[in-house]
């Protein structure tokens, strides 16, 4: 069985964006770096940038605040 990509990139924005994190740091891959432009451009996030750690491609995503705590 394969992995649900999708679900779990939109899984971790939202739960960052819930326990207000900072970002949120996903594979790269070319499903994600998609993904991630989409998301990017509909405003789910606002920014996203690359980042190598220990010989592994990420992309580091900030989610856009859309539940605030009052």
């Amino acid at each position: 069985m394969g992995r649900d990509i999708i679900a779990n990139i939109i899984t971790s924005i939202r739960n960052a964006d819930m326990n207000q994190k900072g970002r949120v740091q996903i594979v790269t891959t070319n499903i994600t770096k998609n993904i991630m432009k989409i998301l990017l451009r509909e405003g789910f996030i606002e920014n996203v940038r690359k980042h190598k750690e220990s010989q592994k491609n990420f992309l580091v995503a900030r989610p856009r605040q859309l539940f605030k705590i009052l």
